[in-house]
């Protein structure tokens, strides 16, 4: 990305039921109307087709809800956190909450291959008792590998171990639905970890859930 920009202003936002399914694509239509609609300085890449410079750190999942989402938004001009702020959370739909803005280092690699991380809350409708839920998280965790295929479109299936990918799979309780977990996967290219297929592992694949991306980790990555 060359330098066509004054400042990189960082956005962590959180999202409710009303969006969890608006894809990636519309939502990212949906935060470059949004700047428009503010009218903040926003900035565009050079050639034929100038595109938004507008990064997020991870997809959401559709039907996904997010507490800690992070974008960078690319600015012609310098503007203080608390003004971007009140300008774009009211041009934004209900369902999209800002949290804080801060600005990041113009020098800083692309958001997308510094998450190294993420962790979920996932509740699961299950008539189990507790200790019965437990003990499948329980077994889980002392395999040593989980071998699964992961299929795109036409595409060989790609076989792959879950377990490393599993980094902390933590028991919470019940729920109204029936059981809550946490669990932090590794999220690294070529190694990502998905609840959808952990959920699957552990014999819930059909279960009806609810899954909230509670964060997202960053970090530089040693080049």
């Amino acid at each position: 990305m060359s330098e066509t920009y004054t400042q990189r202003m960082r956005v962590t936002y959180a999202t409710d039921d009303t969006v969890k399914y608006v894809g990636h694509l519309d939502m990212a239509r949906t935060w470059e109307r949004a700047i428009r609609r503010a009218r903040l300085p926003l900035a565009y890449t050079q050639g034929f087709h100038p595109q938004p410079r507008i990064q997020f750190a991870a997809a959401l999942p559709v039907g996904f809800t997010g507490q800690a989402e992070v974008v960078d938004v690319f600015l012609n001009e310098e503007l203080a956190p608390d003004d971007f702020l009140a300008r774009l959370t009211p041009a934004l739909p209900s369902g999209i909450r800002p949290i804080a803005a801060v600005p990041a280092p113009r020098e800083a690699p692309s958001l997308q291959s510094q998450v190294s991380g993420t962790r979920y809350r996932v509740e699961v409708e299950t008539p189990e008792p507790d200790a019965v839920f437990r003990a499948r998280l329980d077994a889980f965790l002392a395999r040593s590998e989980v071998w699964r295929e992961r299929r795109r479109g036409k595409k060989a299936a790609n076989r792959y171990d879950l377990r490393p990918l599993v980094q902390v799979l933590a028991y919470v309780g019940p729920c109204a639905l029936g059981q809550v977990f946490d669990v932090t996967m590794l999220a690294e290219p070529g190694a990502t970890g998905r609840p959808d297929e952990l959920l699957a592992e552990l014999g819930y694949e059909a279960a009806p859930r609810r899954v909230v991306r509670l964060e997202l980790t960053l970090s530089v990555r040693e080049k």
